[in-house]
């Protein structure tokens, strides 16, 4: 009966170990992928934080293979392809499809965005989600985006327009303002 036991309480302990280590690798994969694609875009401060959440997400995902390992060897046969699963489909494939913009991610998967929406976007997901065919706007979001694309005066840089250009995307590039045509007379 101490074998019964034994066996009991190492289950819900793997559950959630399994639970905690999907919700890092998620962590991990879509911070790493982020550090990876748009570092040149970033701020020292905001390249740190994103740095900061990869790593306690990995610390996360290896913490409960280590504590899976140590109770439940057998159990790792599972894990392991999970996470990986974790940290590629949901975690950098998301967000390099959403340009890791959570609110980006949601509008692109219904194919459809309001103000609401884009509001709470950043700027960058805000430029991107104006100009994307597979978002469908609303009355409201197409007049916040011609509000956020055209902002400013002319010659001055469009929030979230940095994009990587040149060479193998050695560069950071930004679109502005167009100029207003002249009427005529």
């Amino acid at each position: 009966m101490t074998g019964f036991w034994r066996v009991l309480w190492r289950i819900p302990v793997v559950a959630v170990a399994l639970l905690i280590g999907m919700l890092g690798a998620n962590q991990a994969g879509w911070s790493g992928a982020e550090l990876f694609f748009n570092s040149s875009l970033m701020g020292t401060f905001e390249e740190f934080i994103t740095g900061v959440l990869a790593n306690v997400g990995l610390i996360a995902a290896v913490g409960a293979t280590f504590l899976v390992q140590k109770i439940a060897k057998s159990m790792l046969w599972v894990m392991v392809p999970v996470l990986l699963y974790s940290a590629i489909i949901p975690g950098a494939w998301n967000g390099v499809a959403s340009d890791f913009d959570y609110t980006r991610g949601q509008a692109i998967q219904h194919h459809y965005a309001n103000a609401y929406a884009l509001e709470h976007m950043s700027p960058r997901g805000r430029f991107l989600s104006c100009q994307d065919d597979r978002i469908e706007l609303t009355d409201d979001a197409k007049a916040t985006c011609a509000s956020a694309l055209t902002a400013g005066r002319p010659g001055e840089i469009i929030a979230g327009s940095e994009h990587k250009c040149g060479l193998f995307g050695m560069f950071s590039c930004v679109n502005t303002v167009p100029e207003n045509p002249k009427p005529d007379r």
